[in-house]
C-alpha cells in the first residue's frame, strides 16, 4: 500500500512538472463511538491536471490496494471541482487504525507516527488523534527520489506549487485540537510544503443516555416498591 499511493501521485506529477495544474493529496481517520472506523486516502486533481494525465485510472494501477483489503473509488467528479480516486479502509479498533495509518506512506514517507487512542467509562469516551506530517523535503517522499533529482529547480519549484497535502481526523464528540481549521466532525489541517507539523485533536464523547436510563430504572424501583407497601398496607387495615 505504502508504495503504491507515492507511485498513484508519482504517476500524476510526472506529466504535471511545469504546469498551472493542481494536485491534493488527502489522508485521515474517521472513528465511530464504538471504536472502529476508516481510514481514508485519496489524490485529486483539478481539471487541468486531468487533461495532462489523460487516462487517471489506467496511470494508478490500484490492483495490489484491492488485494490488501483497500476500497477503491474512481475517478470521480467531485462538488469540490476535482476528480478524485480515494481509497479506504475499515479497522476494528485503535491498533488495526495505526497498521493501517502506517501504510499511507510507509517509513520513510511524509505520515509519520500516527496514533489512534481510546479510553473512558459508561459515561464518557474519549479519542486521541496524534500524528507528524513532515513536509521538511519538500517532494521527498512522496515521489521517487531519482524523479526530483533529474528535475531542475525551475521544475521542481513548480512542481513542488502544484501539490497541496490535506489531513483529516474525525472523532466522536467535541474536538479539541490544534488544527487551523474543522469540517463538521473534522479537525482539518493543510501543512506546507517545507514544513513539518504534529497533528493532535481530542474527541470528548459524554453520554446521558446511561445517566437517563439508570434514573428511569431506579424511579420505577422505586415506584413499584411504593405500590407493594401501599397494598401490603391497605390488607392489613382489612
Amino acid at each position: 500500500m505504502s508504495s503504491r499511493l507515492r507511485l498513484c501521485l508519482v504517476a500524476a506529477v510526472l506529466l504535471l512538472a511545469g504546469t498551472g495544474c493542481q494536485v491534493t493529496l488527502a489522508a485521515g481517520v474517521d472513528t465511530r463511538p464504538g471504536g472502529g472506523g476508516t481510514v481514508r486516502a485519496g489524490l485529486g486533481l483539478d481539471a487541468e491536471a486531468l487533461r495532462e494525465v489523460g487516462d487517471l485510472a489506467g496511470v494508478l494501477r490500484v490492483d495490489d490496494l484491492r488485494q490488501a483489503g483497500w476500497r477503491v473509488q474512481g475517478p470521480k467528479a467531485e462538488d469540490d471541482g476535482l476528480t478524485w480516486v480515494r481509497v479506504s479502509k475499515g479497522f476494528a479498533d485503535p491498533g488495526e487504525a495505526e497498521r493501517a495509518m502506517a501504510q499511507l506512506s510507509g517509513p520513510a514517507g511524509p505520515f509519520r507516527d500516527f496514533r489512534l487512542t481510546r479510553s473512558g467509562s459508561l459515561l464518557r469516551t474519549r479519542t486521541m488523534f496524534t500524528g507528524t506530517v513532515d513536509l521538511s523535503g519538500g517532494l521527498v517522499g512522496l515521489t521517487d527520489p531519482e524523479f526530483l533529482e533529474r528535475l531542475g529547480d525551475p521544475r521542481l519549484d513548480a512542481l513542488t506549487r502544484a501539490v497541496k497535502v490535506e489531513v483529516a481526523a474525525g472523532l466522536p464528540g467535541k474536538i479539541t485540537t490544534n488544527a487551523p481549521a474543522k469540517d463538521g466532525g473534522r479537525a482539518v489541517w493543510t501543512p506546507e510544503m517545507g514544513s513539518q507539523l504534529t497533528l493532535t485533536a481530542e474527541g470528548d464523547l459524554r453520554r446521558l443516555a446511561p445517566l437517563v436510563y439508570g434514573a428511569l430504572a431506579v424511579t420505577a424501583a422505586v415506584a413499584a416498591l411504593v405500590l407493594v407497601l401501599r397494598r401490603r398496607a391497605l390488607s392489613r387495615k382489612r
